[in-house]
């Protein structure tokens, strides 16, 4: 039951990003972080600049569940998954709510 919702996280990652492909059109570069002032420091094609969160979420989610092993009834690794997911989705969130500010600006 743990794993779906590690599915489900992922699911979301991956909507939200591509959502969000379907708003920057064509653009060929994406900022991927902000100094304090707001603006940009550096960018990367549109392709890592959307897909990063998710892959990371990937790897993260991976390492999760084989650290805590197939053994018991999952509920070990039940609380490490719900807050990776929830510190993944609220990390896509804070990046898509910046990069729509920078767009509209």
């Amino acid at each position: 039951m743990v794993y779906v919702f590690a599915v489900l996280t992922l699911a979301i990652l991956s909507c939200l990003s591509a959502l969000a492909g379907f708003r920057v059109g064509d653009l060929d570069r994406l900022p991927m972080q902000w100094d304090l002032n707001g603006q940009p420091t550096w960018y990367a094609p549109t392709w890592i600049a959307l897909g990063f969160i998710p892959l990371i979420g990937v790897i993260v989610m991976a390492i999760v569940a084989v650290s805590h092993g197939p053994g018991g009834d999952g509920f070990g690794v039940a609380r490490p998954m719900v807050t990776v997911g929830a510190i993944l989705i609220a990390a896509e969130i804070v990046y898509l709510f910046m990069l729509r500010r920078h767009l509209s600006a």
